[in-house]
């Protein structure tokens, strides 16, 4: 019996190792009629030919964009299957393509091209079509025929990925997204689709070490990023041992001692802890670095009233009575808490941030003002 690789103007080895990065619609033409069971030579000449005239419909329709479009679209798949059976060698085994340096040379331009076309698509809301062209476009420039000849990689893969993404396709995205990270003008994006990847497959603690230490990298190489920093806060803040989260604070200020979210953090978890006089002073540090930063400004005022409160039940006998002196001390502390809220009130005039018109009317009614 005649095996499949025998029946196919190519090996099956071959098949199966470009099926890890041959789109679809390459493999579907490769099996087509007028490719299997043809001479190899031939059947590269046929091809070339068909790029000659798609060549010259191209020119004819340049205006029309949808069209121009998909016959580029057309032209770059031809041009890969004709440089495959192009290459195919001979009986003496030796390979000598004939149209691969003049189809490099010709079609190398419509490159970029590809990725408009993909980029078209993608406007348009045809997201299918776009991953369609976007994989056509990668899997050109890994071809001998195009190789180095365009360094638009990095934008497409991180499409590829951010597409795949938005289909749950979790994994796909991620493979794609390292190839994007390579390029630096989206490593920043894709790693963000990669982390978030990771994020919904955290079934054992060997992918919970792995997403946590990427994620903890990437941080270290984008200190700026907020978005890193929340999901580090928020890995952290859903593990039982709550130890952890107060670690990654101190760590997180021990080596960026100006990062006012870490400051406030830490006032956070000491508030959680009432700690009043700690979480104070760590928001105070947070002020310090950013004298615009709201939250941490009416943290400050919120801690003064928690302390004040848990001052005077202390502090109140058995009918509700405070000494004169004990008064004075609650009611300063109430007064510091005003300062603060005023203050507050002050960065963020129309409340969009922060609600706190309500709590300063009540420390405004302790004081009797």
């Amino acid at each position: 019996m005649q095996s499949l690789a025998a029946c196919c103007p190519f090996s099956l080895f071959f098949l199966m190792k470009r099926c890890v990065i041959l789109s679809f619609s390459l493999l579907c033409i490769l099996f087509s009629p007028r490719c299997v069971g043809q001479n190899a030579r031939r059947t590269a000449k046929t091809m070339n030919a068909e790029i000659d005239g798609l060549l010259q419909e191209l020119s004819a329709v340049k205006q029309d964009t949808a069209a121009y479009y998909k016959g580029v679209v057309q032209l770059m798949k031809d041009a890969v299957i004709c440089d495959y059976f192009d290459s195919k060698p001979d009986k003496k085994g030796k390979s000598s393509p004939r149209y691969r340096m003049m189809n490099g040379k010709r079609l190398s331009p419509y490159l970029s091209v590809l990725v408009d076309a993909g980029m078209y698509e993608y406007s348009r809301r045809k997201n299918e079509e776009a991953m369609e062209i976007f994989k056509l476009y990668l899997d050109c420039v890994e071809w001998p025929l195009f190789q180095g000849k365009d360094d638009n990689m990095g934008l497409v893969a991180y499409y590829v990925s951010l597409l795949s993404y938005g289909k749950e396709d979790f994994a796909e995205a991620e493979r794609y997204a390292d190839v994007a990270l390579k390029d630096s003008n989206y490593a920043k994006d894709a790693a963000e689709i990669k982390i978030n990847c990771m994020k919904t497959h955290l079934e054992s603690q060997q992918d919970s070490a792995r997403y946590i230490t990427a994620l903890v990298e990437l941080h270290d190489m984008a200190p700026t990023n907020d978005v890193y920093f929340k999901m580090l806060i928020d890995y952290f803040s859903g593990l039982k041992d709550r130890t952890q989260l107060a670690e990654f604070a101190a760590e997180e200020i021990k080596k960026r001692p100006d990062n006012k979210r870490a400051w406030a953090l830490k006032g956070e978890i000491s508030m959680q802890n009432k700690e009043w006089d700690e979480a104070i002073a760590c928001f105070r540090e947070a002020v310090a670095i950013d004298s615009s930063y709201v939250q941490a400004v009416y943290d400050v005022g919120i801690c003064y009233v928690s302390k004040a409160e848990e001052l005077r039940d202390s502090l109140e006998d058995d009918r509700h009575k405070l000494t004169k002196s004990d008064a004075n001390r609650i009611k300063a502390l109430y007064q510091e808490a005003r300062d603060w809220l005023l203050r507050t009130a002050g960065l963020d005039e129309n409340r969009q941030l922060i609600e706190w018109k309500k709590i300063l009317d009540q420390v405004n009614k302790v004081l009797g003002l």
